[in-house]
């Protein structure tokens, strides 16, 4: 979806969840098939029209040969946004990323949580692990 262009308005509320220190090797997070809350951040508030800008970044190293790490984006309890990133071997080392802009977040205090599961074998999240969100208002 294609939305309109030029400027929206000011950038308020602006939400960090992340690793302290947030370098590699700060976590050591079990990634399997069951979904792992790594970070949540609340935006209070939020009034009609207004839109959030989420984004974030896991590093994280598979532990089980082949493996595939799927992050999501959840509103509450439901999905917003996914992406997957394949690793190739044991011991690999991947850095995944997230950049999603909540066009419907509704009104109130709105709760999002990046969540991380493996969809192939297992991993762990090593870090550096942060997760932001920022409202838009027009």
């Amino acid at each position: 979806m294609t939305g309109a262009t030029g400027p929206r308005g000011a950038i308020q509320q602006f939400q960090v969840s992340e690793n302290s220190p947030n370098i590699s090797g700060s976590s050591s997070i079990p990634l399997t098939s069951v979904a792992t809350t790594l970070k949540t951040i609340t935006l209070t508030g939020v009034t009609a029209g207004e839109i959030v800008w989420l984004t974030g970044i896991v590093g994280w190293e598979s532990t089980d040969g082949t493996t595939a790490v799927q992050l999501q984006i959840l509103r509450g309890a439901t999905i917003i946004f996914s992406i997957n990133q394949h690793a190739a071997g044991n011991n690999t080392f991947c850095t995944t990323s997230v950049d999603h802009v909540d066009l419907t977040p509704g009104t109130g205090n709105v709760t999002y949580s990046l969540i991380a599961l493996t969809t192939v074998g297992t991993a762990n999240a090593i870090g550096a692990i942060t997760f932001t969100g920022a409202l838009l208002t027009t």
